[in-house]
C-alpha cells in the first residue's frame, strides 16, 4: 500500500517549491512496502573503504547505485556519497557487546552519520544498527544465545526481544527513537526468516534478509517471509546477498586465470539476484566481494561481469518490471518461531532456534512448504558432492569441476506468489491478497475474526482448517461443527469426480448448513466452501490437512491449492520443475523462469490477456519471441538451459489505454503524488529516465516534474 500525502495541499506546495521537491520533499523512495526505486548496493568493509577504486568504478559502470560502508563516518565518506548520488547504508552495530565499542563511540558515530544521512537524503539512507543481530552464535551473543527449551512460544518471544531491547545497550534506546530523533532510518540485517517480523515489531524502519550463505535458509521461502513482513508493517525491505560459503571457508573469488577458487559460482548468485529484484525488493546489498582481477579495478572478474550485466538489466534496461503478483498469504501465529529447514544443522522438527519441538500445526507448515517450494530444505547441503571440506572443495574447482550441481536451490509449484503474514495483521495488510490460508497453530479469536470477516465479505477467499476454528465461526463456515474425529479413506474432488488414494488420516465430521462440498470421503465433507458477502470461506476438515504420520500434505489438500492457483494466478506454467516469478503493470505481464536444475527446462507459459497489439519479448536478450494467440490466451513455448534464466514479457495495449494520461506514470488511472515521486526520481537520476520524459525531449528534468504536478492538481497533462 502506497503512503499517500494530503494530495491537494501537498501538490500546491510542490508546484511552488519544485526544486525543493527534487531534493527533500519527494515522498521516501522506501516510503512503504511497495517498491518505487531499486537500490543495488555494493558493500565495502573497513575504514575509508570508499577510497577503494572499485567503489567509484562500480558506480560509473552501473554495478551499483548505492553503497554500504563501515566506520568511521567522516568527511571523505560524505564527499564520496555527494559525488555519487544514490542509496547509502552505514553499517555499525548499535550494541557495545558486539565489537567492544563504547556507547559514547556509538553515539558519536551516530551523530556523524546523521549528518551524512541529511546530506545524502534521509529517504535514501539508513544506519545498519542491527547487522546480523539474530545470529545463532557470534559477536551478538558472546555468552551464548538465549535458550527457549521448556518455554511456551509466548515466553520465548519475550525472552528473545528482551535480550535485544533491554540487554544489548544502547540498541534499545535507538529502536525507541523516531527517524528524526535518530537522524537516519534504522536498518536491520536479519539472518533468520521468522525474525523479519520481530525486527519490524521492535522498531526497525528498513530490513534486509541475509541469503546465499549455506548456514541460512533459501531465498525463495525467505522472499515469502521478508516481503510479507514488509507488507504487514508497511515498511521497505530487501535482500542481503552473502557470497560466503562456510563449507568452502571463503567468499566468491577467482585466481588470475579467472578460475573460481572459493565461495559460490556467479551463476548461483545471479539467480538469487533475480529472485530479489523480480520479487519486489527495494534493496539488494552485495556483501564485500572482489569484483576485479587486480586492486586497480580495471578488469572485471566473472563475478564482477555478472553483477555488471545484472545492473544493466535492473538499473538501465528494465527497471520498471511492475509489481510482483502475490495473490496468496499464509497466515502464521505471531509467536510461531517457525523457520524453514536448511543446511546440515537445521533439519530437526523444532522451532525457536530448534529449542521447542514441533506441534501438529508446525508439521502442517513444513508439509505445505515442501509442496510449494520443492527442495528448499536442501539449501546449504551438498548431497553427492565429491568433496566434504574446504580443501576438497578447492581441489575440485582447481581441477575444473562444475560446482553448480552442488549449489541446490528449490523450484516452485505455484511460483513465488505467496507471502507469509501473521495473525496480528491489519485489514490493510490483508487487502494485498486475494487468498488467506491459515497455517499451523493459528486459532481464530474475536480479534482475528473482526479483521477476517469484513475482508471475506469484500471478496476475499479464506482457507481454514477445522483445528483453527471454534463454534463461534459456524456462521462464517456454513457448517455445524461436532462429533469425534473419524478415520478417512480415499478422497474425491467433487467438481470432476477425481479420486485420490490417501495415506492414513483423520478428519472432523461437519454438517452442511449453507456451505457446499468441494471434496468428500465417502459421503462425508472433507473440504467445504461457504459464500460470505462477495467472498467465501473454505474449510478443510482433515487434521491439519496432513497424514496421521504428519509426513506429508494430503493429495486432496494439494488439489485444493492447485485449484485456487488456477483461479487467481494470471499465468500457468507447465513442464518439469522450475522456479518462476510474476510481475504485472498496465500493459505488461512478465514471467521470470529460473531453472535451478542441471537439465534443460522445456515447457509452456500461458496467460489470458485483456488487450490488443500483443507482443512477446525475452528481456535478458531483448529479442522478440514467437507465441500463440487463441482468443485472449497467449501461449509461449520456451526452453531454459541448466542453471539459467529467461524473462518473458507479454506486452499489450489495454482495452482502455486511450484513457490513461501520459502523466499517470504508474498507469493506475490516477495522476497523483506517487506519479510525482516517480517522475522526480527519474529527474534526479535515482531511476532511469523513461516514462518521466513527459515532454518527449529525450531527458527527464524539472520541466517534466512540473507537468506531472500540474496534472495531479487537475490541470491537463501537457505532452506531445
Amino acid at each position: 500500500m502506497l503512503t499517500r500525502w494530503p494530495a491537494t495541499q501537498t501538490l500546491r506546495t510542490l508546484s511552488v517549491h519544485l526544486t525543493f521537491i527534487l531534493v527533500t520533499m519527494v515522498p521516501p523512495a522506501w516510503a512503504s512496502s511497495e517498491r518505487s526505486t531499486f537500490f543495488l548496493s555494493n558493500e565495502f568493509y573497513g575504514a575509508q573503504a570508499y577510497t577503494d577504486p572499485a567503489a567509484n568504478t562500480n558506480y560509473q559502470a552501473r554495478l551499483a547505485n548505492a553503497f554500504t560502508f563501515w566506520p568511521p563516518a567522516d568527511y571523505g565518506m560524505n564527499s564520496f556519497l555527494t559525488s555519487h548520488p544514490g542509496g547509502f547504508t552505514f553499517d555499525m552495530q548499535a550494541a557495545t557487546k558486539v565489537k567492544g565499542d563504547s556507547a559514547t563511540y556509538i553515539e558519536t558515530q551516530r551523530q556523524a552519520v546523521a549528518a551524512i544521512c541529511s546530506s545524502v537524503g534521509i529517504n535514501q539512507s539508513a544506519w545498519g544498527a542491527m547487522v546480523e543481530w539474530d545470529q545463532g552464535g557470534g559477536a551478538w551473543v558472546p555468552n551464548g544465545r538465549p535458550r527457549y527449551a521448556g518455554l511456551t512460544r509466548t515466553q520465548a518471544y519475550s525472552v528473545f526481544t528482551d535480550y535485544y531491547l533491554n540487554n544489548s545497550p544502547p540498541l534499545g534506546t535507538y529502536l525507541q527513537q523516531t527517524v528524526s530523533q535518530r537522524g537516519c532510518r534504522l536498518l536491520s540485517q536479519t539472518d533468520y526468516a521468522p525474525n523479519t517480523f520481530y525486527a519490524f515489531a521492535m522498531g526497525a524502519d528498513i530490513q534486509i534478509l541475509e541469503r546465499g550463505i549455506d548456514e541460512l535458509g533459501d531465498s525463495s521461502t525467505g522472499l515469502a517471509f521478508i516481503r510479507g513482513a514488509g507488507r504487514m508493517y508497511d515498511r521497505p525491505w530487501g535482500i542481503d546477498l552473502s557470497t560466503w560459503r562456510t563449507l568452502a571457508d571463503s567468499a566468491t573469488e577467482f585466481n588470475s586465470s579467472g578460475l573460481l577458487i572459493g565461495g559460490w559460482s556467479p551463476n548461483y548468485l545471479r539467480r538469487h539476484m533475480f529472485i530479489a529484484f523480480m520479487g519486489g525488493a527495494h534493496k539488494l546489498n552485495i556483501e564485500p566481494t572482489t569484483y576485479y582481477t587486480s586492486p586497480s579495478a580495471t578488469q572485471l572478474n566473472p563475478f564482477g561481469q555478472m553483477v555488471k550485466d545484472f545492473g544493466n538489466f535492473a538499473l538501465t534496461r528494465h527497471p520498471d518490471v511492475g509489481n510482483p503478483v502475490v495473490p496468496v498469504a499464509l497466515m502464521f501465529d505471531f509467536y510461531s518461531g517457525f523457520d524453514t529447514k536448511h543446511g546440515l544443522y537445521n533439519q530437526s522438527d523444532n522451532v525457536w532456534y530448534q529449542d521447542i519441538p514441533y506441534a501438529a500445526g508446525d508439521y502442517m507448515i513444513n508439509n505445505f512448504l515442501k509442496v510449494a517450494y520443492p527442495g528448499h530444505w536442501l539449501h546449504g547441503t551438498t548431497s553427492g558432492a565429491p568433496f566434504s571440506d574446504a580443501a576438497g572443495y578447492k581441489s575440485f574447482l582447481l581441477a575444473g569441476g562444475d560446482i553448480r550441481p552442488y549449489e541446490p536451490m528449490p523450484s516452485t509449484r505455484w511460483g513465488d506468489t505467496m507471502d507469509v503474514t501473521l495473525n496480528t495483521a491489519s485489514r490493510a495488510t490483508l487487502d494485498h491478497y486475494k487468498v488467506i490460508a491459515l497455517m499451523g497453530g493459528v486459532v481464530i479469536d474475536n480479534t482475528l475474526r473482526s479483521v477476517l470477516q469484513p475482508w471475506v465479505q469484500a471478496g476475499g477467499t479464506l482457507v481454514v482448517n477445522a483445528n483453527q476454528v471454534t463454534t463461534a465461526d459456524q456462521t462464517l463456515l456454513g457448517v455445524t461443527l461436532g462429533g469425534t474425529s473419524a478415520a478417512g479413506g480415499a478422497s474425491r474432488w467433487v467438481a470432476d469426480g477425481t479420486i485420490y488414494t490417501e495415506s492414513a488420516y483423520t478428519y472432523k465430521p461437519v454438517t452442511l448448513v449453507t456451505a457446499t462440498s468441494l471434496a468428500t470421503t465417502g459421503t462425508a465433507p472433507l473440504i467445504t466452501s461457504n459464500a460470505v458477502g462477495s467472498g467465501r470461506v473454505i474449510l478443510t476438515t482433515p487434521d491439519y490437512l496432513q497424514t496421521s504420520a504428519r509426513d506429508s500434505l494430503l493429495s486432496i489438500g494439494i488439489k485444493l491449492f492447485d485449484w485456487l492457483n488456477s483461479q487467481y494466478a494470471p499465468v500457468r506454467v507447465t513442464g518439469s520443475a522450475i522456479e518462476y516469478l510474476l510481475n504485472q503493470s498496465t500493459g505488461n505481464l512478465t514471467i521470470t523462469l529460473i531453472n535451478n536444475s542441471g537439465t534443460t527446462w522445456s515447457g509452456t507459459v500461458s496467460a489470458s490477456i485483456s488487450g490488443r497489439g500483443v507482443a512477446v519479448k525475452e528481456y535478458l536478450s531483448d529479442t522478440v519471441v514467437s507465441f500463440g494467440l487463441n482468443g485472449s490466451t497467449v501461449t509461449i513455448s520456451g526452453q531454459v538451459p541448466p542453471f539459467d534464466i529467461r524473462v518473458y514479457a507479454i506486452e499489450y495495449s489495454p482495452q482502455n489505454s486511450s484513457n490513461i494520461s501520459t502523466c499517470d506514470l504508474n498507469k493506475d488511472s490516477s495522476t497523483n503524488i506517487t506519479d510525482v515521486q516517480l517522475c522526480a526520481n527519474q529527474a534526479i537520476g535515482a531511476a532511469r529516465c523513461g516514462s518521466g520524459d513527459i515532454n518527449k525531449d529525450g531527458v527527464c528534468t524539472v520541466v517534466d516534474v512540473q507537468r506531472v504536478v500540474n496534472a495531479a492538481l487537475d490541470s491537463p497533462c501537457v505532452s506531445p
